[in-house]
């Protein structure tokens, strides 16, 4: 691993494209969306050239109300999922010469100099073309949730310690949300892969990112609070968005793993049921959800799992295009 220092941050513009996705919540109740504007107003006298774009995913539409007039606004009534909504950014980025894509969720924190620490390790990797994503500490409810290190070959992600900072040469696994990505290596791979709409698009990309020999430069001063809703299934999720997460998770697995890593995500079922689920809050639905997919890593082949659920992502991505 590579261990950087702070640049003295001098002549080069910084351009970053910000894309904040919404849904069924207002702008103007948005976290993301206010602490992201006190943050650009706070860096206004940097030399950094900063567009936001709102992202809408609540089904049917909604009254925005009054927007900021340098706010661009795109509603999905069909709720598309993040991997569409990023790529429709990515698209709107490249197109406009923006170097770098700020991903954010609608109840992600931004601490108030954001902006300026984030314009400052821009400058610092933009020559490295090899950085392709600036990743600071997230954490959830005062823990630590990303980024991780992906230990091969057991396929268990471990939290980097908060005193790194630099580029990891192990594989890094992040959140999508306050994760900022070089555009042009996002292009490189065709962006998202809309198979993974929502649960483990951010696995997947930082996964092809490192597989295309892309690295991701971590910054133990920028630290972000967010919402993470698998800490808390009572309040924050339901067994719907739940079961779309183990899929997901299952899909991922089958797809870019190997069989220990299928032994292990066995063992993790089983301790999520026995464990996890009360720790979180889960209620009868969540544990049969949980037994089931158990059951389909025990009991099914990896084939017929991977059938499964292309035929299922078949017929989501066909409903979404009508």
């Amino acid at each position: 691993m590579i261990d950087s220092k702070k640049p003295d941050c001098k002549c080069e513009v910084f351009k970053l494209f910000a894309v904040v996705v919404l849904f069924k919540l207002k702008p103007s109740e948005s976290a993301a969306f206010k602490t992201l504007q006190a943050a650009v107003v706070h860096d206004q006298h940097r030399r950094s050239e900063i567009k936001i774009l709102l992202y809408d995913n609540t089904p049917g539409g909604q009254d925005t109300g009054v927007l900021p007039a340098d706010v661009l606004y795109k509603m999905d009534t069909k709720n598309g999922g993040l991997a569409k909504a990023y790529n429709y950014a990515i698209d709107l980025a490249d197109k406009n010469g923006f170097d770098w894509l700020l991903t954010l969720d609608q109840d992600t924190s931004l601490a108030i100099d954001f902006i300026s620490k984030l314009r400052d390790v821009a400058t610092l990797v933009g020559p490295q073309e090899v950085v392709a994503a600036i990743v600071p500490r997230l954490v959830s409810d005062g823990r630590p949730v990303s980024p991780g290190r992906l230990l091969k070959p057991w396929g268990h992600v471990k939290v980097f310690v908060e005193s790194f900072t630099g580029i990891s040469s192990d594989e890094t696994i992040a959140a999508n949300s306050a994760s900022t990505l070089r555009v042009s290596a996002l292009k490189s791979l065709g962006g998202y892969d809309p198979r993974f709409a929502i649960w483990c698009s951010d696995i997947v990309m930082y996964h092809r990112l490192h597989c295309s020999n892309f690295r991701a430069y971590i910054d133990r001063d920028i630290v972000v609070d967010h919402v993470l809703a698998g800490l808390d299934l009572k309040t924050r999720s339901n067994p719907v968005r739940f079961e779309d997460a183990c899929r997901s998770e299952e899909a991922f697995y089958d797809e870019y793993m190997g069989w220990i890593c299928s032994v292990v995500l066995a063992l993790k079922l089983c301790l999520r049921l026995v464990y996890g689920l009360r720790k979180a809050g889960g209620t009868l639905p969540y544990f049969k959800i949980g037994l089931h997919f158990l059951c389909r890593r025990l009991f099914y082949s990896r084939r017929r799992r991977i059938e499964n659920w292309r035929q299922l992502v078949k017929q989501t991505l066909a409903v979404g295009k009508r």
